[in-house]
């Protein structure tokens, strides 16, 4: 049977995948574009994934922000680029998480936002914000015409 890391480590990598997936089916010329004139673009999501992942794993590890990492994201404007890091990042959650030791899956961590939660909401973390940011990516490409439901392709 799975422990809850290796659930958590699967769910990050599962999330990582479908998100860049996901992101390919919007036009390369929208896919900098803020829909609506007032929404994300669809890079903005990827960077703050990438950059949310290794946010999240340095709190989890207790070490704080990555300036090297966050600097290439800030960089990074095509899909191919974030959704490399956007990988990347889900990496570096997934090796944090292995780092956990089981006595400490109890403890309280602070996320970079403040609050506290135990370890073991913390490592779901990833994957549910992956989550939510994929449903918007599924919208913008709605927006731009696209009304298929690639999430569900294998």
């Amino acid at each position: 049977m799975p422990s809850i890391k290796d659930i958590a480590k699967g769910g990050i990598m599962h999330e990582a995948e479908l998100i860049v997936k996901d992101a390919k089916y919007i036009p390369e010329d929208k896919f900098c574009v803020c829909p609506m004139g007032c929404a994300k673009t669809a890079a903005a999501i990827l960077r703050e994934i990438a950059i949310g992942n290794v946010k999240l794993s340095g709190a989890i590890k207790g070490t704080g922000p990555d300036a090297e990492f966050e600097s290439r994201a800030e960089k990074a404007n095509t899909v191919d680029e974030l959704g490399t890091l956007v990988i990347e990042s889900a990496k570096i959650a997934c090796g944090v998480i292995d780092s956990v030791a089981e006595e400490d899956l109890e403890k309280q961590v602070t996320m970079p936002w403040g609050a506290s939660f135990p370890m073991f909401v913390a490592i779901f973390l990833p994957s549910q914000h992956m989550t939510y940011h994929d449903g918007q990516i599924n919208y913008i490409q709605t927006l731009h015409g696209d009304n298929c439901f690639h999430w569900i392709e294998g």
